[in-house]
């Protein structure tokens, strides 16, 4: 008899009955940075529009959280975590065409305890250069070590922001690192493209697909990158409300929050809501949260090398693991273009 054995971010409902769901965002400007608002703005949009925590990662900045929290903190319902976008960019283009253009490799630092400067960089000045004959891959090598030194969980930035990350630069990404599926500023390239010389740069999602399927166990994240919060309906631009993560943890604590994203017990979404989400008997299931006169919603399981296993209509879908797929994730769309998308699960054998 066939056996399987999964390994994933989500077990069965009995073994998670204490956790709870907390909304939050984890890319996050301030003033402090290239942001429009102050801390204190920018936690109390959070807050007053349905979050349970938000990470502030202003550019080589890390934003004093205690105050904020003595002020829209509240036991289980909203918390302000420390963070920060380390701002590296590559020493040299990588494109004759635009030789001053330098690929950017950020990385977001979530609950570290200090500033991280960015090679080439200095403290208290965004941006740095890495040395020329540096690689992408060395930097991220670099900077990553240096967030898990500061205490905190490494969250890959953009990576189509300018065309500027290869499936090579991230091969080397450790386990349990955070990547960035869906970015909620304008100017980011999510979903990738093909410039007129046939050169493909394929969406973020793709690329984390890619690293799945060479066995990396990387975390898919949707985060706002917001910076601009006055005159939201007239002002074009990074905006709050775009894109977010909900993790299923113990308690509403920076720790806790951290802990279970590091572990991929949480999902990524622009929109769409699920309330339950298991991975036990075999199968995928998901409970997405929806009435029959709503939207209308049609689940894509996806496996390795980005295959699409089977696409499920409604909001019970669910999926029964064969043994060969490497991993499956969900990707839910409903019918306004809403999304969201799970972690996987990874299918161990036979």
């Amino acid at each position: 008899m066939n056996r399987l054995r999964l390994i994933g971010a989500f077990l069965c409902a009995a073994a998670v009955s204490h956790a709870a769901w907390f909304k939050g965002n984890t890319h996050t400007h301030t003033i402090n940075s290239d942001g429009n608002a102050t801390s204190d703005v920018v936690a109390r949009w959070y807050r007053e529009h349905g979050y349970q925590f938000v990470v502030i990662t202003d550019h080589e900045y890390l934003t004093a959280v205690a105050p904020l929290n003595a002020l829209f903190a509240r036991d289980g319902q909203f918390l302000v975590i420390a963070g920060q976008e380390v701002t590296q960019h590559l020493g040299r283009s990588r494109d004759p065409r635009d030789p001053t253009n330098r690929p950017a490799c950020h990385v977001n630092a979530l609950n570290s305890r200090r500033v991280v400067v960015p090679l080439g960089g200095t403290a208290g000045k965004a941006f740095g250069f890495a040395p020329p004959e540096m690689t992408m891959a060395e930097t991220y090598a670099r900077n990553l070590a240096e967030i898990r030194a500061a205490g905190g969980i490494a969250q890959v930035n953009h990576p189509n922001w300018k065309w500027s990350v290869r499936l090579e630069d991230l091969l080397g990404l450790p386990d349990d690192t955070l990547f960035e599926i869906w970015n909620g500023h304008p100017a980011i390239n999510n979903l990738g493209g093909a410039d007129e010389d046939g050169n493909i740069a394929p969406s973020a999602e793709a690329l984390w697909d890619s690293l799945l399927s060479k066995g990396r166990r990387i975390w898919g994240v949707a985060a706002d990158d917001s910076h601009y919060f006055y005159h939201l309906a007239e002002t074009p631009g990074p905006k709050p409300g775009q894109a977010w993560v909900v993790v299923r943890a113990d308690q509403l604590g920076a720790e806790s929050i951290t802990a279970a994203m590091a572990r991929g017990d949480f999902y990524s979404s622009t929109g769409v809501v699920i309330d339950e989400i298991t991975s036990t008997g075999g199968a995928v299931s998901l409970q997405l949260n929806g009435q029959p006169s709503g939207p209308r919603f049609l689940t894509k399981f996806i496996g390795r090398e980005g295959r699409v296993l089977a696409e499920v209509p409604g909001l019970h879908p669910r999926y029964a693991i064969k043994g060969d797929e490497g991993y499956v994730r969900a990707h839910v769309t409903d019918s306004n273009g809403l999304q969201a998308w799970t972690q996987p699960v990874f299918v161990a054998g036979r």
